[in-house]
């Protein structure tokens, strides 16, 4: 998406130009997939597919936010704190980091919004995510707070937890729209929140993303599920072993191995899934510094045999993608990514196949499920930017 083309449709709408324009792109997990929320570590890349934002400060306190995506418009003032929109839609996520610049103290003038984006939308790349942390650049900006760009994620998930949007996400997705770097993975320490650019040769490997298509109508409960598992088989462990450990991922293997058979048996796999996942993405990262993506791809096959197998958030359509790949010429690997269920899978696919690998992948998928899957292309992109307009 070209700056020109949001100051276009921004000037034919409202009549005036836009002073700034705001940036956030979404992303994919490589690996590290339900580990989030359980302390453990993450290693995603930020797409070269965004949510934009261009704005122009009015002289009153109307917040007026058009949607491009949505073909909506909705008005706030913001002489007070908003409150949180009685129907929840895209706008309660602008609102809701609006209420946490307010929170901390920030004077947020009205102004006239676009939003504009090519994220696709419900297929686990975090296009809210991107939405709340291109909000937050554009408001750390008129409002002068000059916050770090790690501040700016953890109010982008403050602002989703709220009762505004009531997702108690985990910190990956905001972290990496607000973090990345170009031709760089990063690892998250989801315990810590500590980060690392990781180097990503895009010589050597394109990210492709294969979106199945597939309603993810499971996530919500599943999710939930797969979250109380892992806590009741976290609570036991520590019990059984008379040890205490911040969080799943510090259990020693050991410990883990001398009591899985007193554990009842889903949250036995829900830990080994944690456990085995967490050591694939320090064994991915390493890879990474080599350029080794024969051993990233096996980690990715063997990453989605455990998601499927112990974790069970795995789909037919899924399951398919990855077997589908497997079978392809300049492939390293291939798995699901995201809650699982539907959504995406990803790749890692030498550059000059991915041509043939995108026509095989669309032919054997379309004739087994009867749907055209979407298929992205991306090297590691840069995370969020804002750029000021002149006249």
């Amino acid at each position: 998406m070209k700056d020109q083309d949001i100051i276009s449709a921004f000037t034919k709408r409202l009549g005036c130009r836009p002073e700034l324009i705001a940036g956030a792109p979404g992303r994919v997990n490589l690996i590290g997939e339900h580990t989030d929320y359980n302390g453990g570590f993450v290693l995603p890349a930020a797409i070269n597919r965004s949510i934009r934002i261009a704005a122009r400060v009015r002289r009153d306190d109307s917040l007026n936010l058009y949607s491009e995506t949505f073909n909506e418009s909705v008005s706030f003032s913001i002489s007070s704190r908003i409150r949180p929109p009685q129907t929840k839609g895209w706008y309660s996520y602008f609102a809701a980091v609006v209420d946490q610049f307010m929170n901390r103290g920030a004077s947020v003038p009205g102004m006239d919004i676009y939003i504009s984006g090519d994220v696709p939308l419900a297929a686990g790349l975090s296009s809210s995510a991107a939405f709340e942390v291109c909000a937050a650049v554009l408001l750390d900006h008129v409002c002068g707070t000059k916050l770090s760009r790690k501040d700016l994620a953890l109010i982008s998930q403050k602002a989703e937890h709220s009762e505004y949007v009531g997702v108690k996400c985990g910190i990956m997705d905001q972290f990496i729209s607000a973090m990345g770097e170009k031709d760089h993975a990063l690892f998250i320490d989801c315990f810590t929140l500590e980060t690392r650019l990781v180097p990503f040769d895009s010589n050597m490997a394109s990210i492709v993303i294969i979106n199945s298509m597939k309603n993810r109508g499971l996530v919500d409960s599943e999710y939930n599920q797969r979250r109380s598992e892992c806590e009741q088989g976290f609570l036991l462990l520590k019990e059984l072993s008379g040890r205490d450990f911040p969080t799943i991922r510090h259990i020693p293997p050991e410990i883990f191995e001398e009591y899985k058979k007193n554990l009842p048996e889903k949250s036995r796999m829900r830990l080994a899934h944690n456990l085995s996942e967490n050591q694939r993405v320090l064994d991915f990262v390493k890879a990474l510094k080599f350029a080794d993506f024969a051993k990233a791809g096996t980690l990715l096959y063997e990453s989605h045999d455990s998601l499927k197998t112990d974790y069970k958030v795995s789909c037919d359509e899924l399951d398919r993608i990855v077997n589908i790949a497997s079978r392809c010429e300049g492939v390293y690997g291939c798995r699901m990514t995201g809650a699982g269920f539907g959504g995406c899978a990803v790749a890692l696919v030498l550059p000059a196949a991915t041509e043939e690998f995108s026509k095989r992948m669309i032919s054997e998928y379309a004739q087994a499920f009867h749907l055209v899957p979407e298929i992205y292309f991306t090297p590691p992109a840069s995370g969020a930017s804002l750029r000021e307009i002149k006249e």
